[in-house]
């Protein structure tokens, strides 16, 4: 398991530098203040947890991981390298990698009868809801490369959750979202929803928008929110990564990471206010209904999340 997690780590840097080049044209955001040991601990689990679903045949080697990842959380159980703040993300990372591939090597050390193993496994280990006992582990089977489709498929899985994490802490830690100037085009012209797909998100790609309708004057209202970083907005490069939709259900890049909604609506320290300007209808009807609640959906209430990272929110 520990080649497998070596194996992985260049993967997910060699994105993390790709994402910097993304959000300032190869300059690092300057933001990355108060990183936290909480934010990379739920992210190596979280890149676990995707790999346990994929391969239930490797639950509980990935068990065992997970249950000595939680418990760097307690400030007498994690490693001292992880201590402190770090000021660069990468940083922070290559320090959570390092201590995880001492932990497995720990683990797997023979002496004594895998000694390390029998007193880091006392009794049942819970993970992704889920109960193991070391007799599990032993009649388990952890993919090596000689099994390249099931080792494959275990990385595939655990690098798609890593890039959907740094995206979620860049977004909180470095992003900063505002708004444009409100503007009006006449109801009769197109629904709410194809103007934004027909027009809008053709010309603003990296946008989030929103309307009311008017009956006096019988007019769409319309603003869309955008994230900058370090003052430079997000490029079309950077949404066609990250955005699998325009309007709400309307799939233009299936390779794309997120719904749009959820990245403006779920990546902050709090919740948005959208000044009740409302979601784009997922009905693109032709057809104007000349009602708020009929093109436009409604209502805008949203359980805010903070996305994988509610640690990082102000409650």
């Amino acid at each position: 398991m520990n080649a497998w997690t070596q194996d992985l780590y260049p993967f997910c840097i060699e994105y993390e530098l790709a994402v910097y080049a993304l959000l300032k044209s190869g300059e690092k955001p300057t933001n990355w203040t108060d990183f936290i040991i909480d934010v990379f601990v739920d992210i190596a689990i979280g890149l676990l947890e995707a790999a346990s679903v994929e391969n239930p045949f490797a639950e509980p080697a990935i068990a065992i991981l997970g249950a000595s990842i939680k418990q760097w959380i307690s400030a007498s159980e994690r490693p001292a390298v992880l201590d402190g703040r770090f000021a660069e993300f990468a940083l922070g990372h290559n320090r959570m990698q390092k201590a995880i591939s001492d932990t497995l090597l720990i683990l797997a050390d023979e002496t004594d009868n895998y000694k390390n193993l029998r007193e880091g496994w006392k009794g049942e280990i819970e993970f992704n809801g889920k109960k193991y006992t070391l007799k599990d582990l032993a009649n388990s089977q952890f993919p090596t490369l000689d099994k390249g489709k099931e080792y494959t498929s275990l990385r595939t899985v655990a690098y798609d959750q890593f890039k959907k994490h740094l995206w979620n802490v860049m977004f909180i830690k470095a992003g900063s979202m505002t708004y444009s100037a409100y503007w009006s085009i006449p109801v009769f012209s197109k629904t709410p929803s194809k103007y934004g797909r027909d027009i809008h998100y053709k010309d603003y790609p990296a946008t989030y928008l929103r309307g009311w309708y008017e009956h006096v004057g019988l007019r769409y209202y319309f603003r869309y929110w955008y994230f900058t970083f370090d003052g430079r907005e997000l490029s079309t490069e950077a949404a066609h990564e990250l955005f699998k939709d325009d309007s709400p259900q309307n799939i233009i890049n299936p390779d794309g990471l997120f719904n749009r909604d959820y990245v403006f609506k779920q990546f902050h320290t709090e919740k948005p206010d959208f000044f009740g300007y409302h979601e784009l209808r997922k009905d693109a009807s032709e057809f104007p209904k000349y009602d708020n609640e009929l093109d436009f959906d409604l209502p805008d209430d949203f359980v805010f999340t903070g996305g994988d990272f509610p640690i990082l929110t102000k409650r």
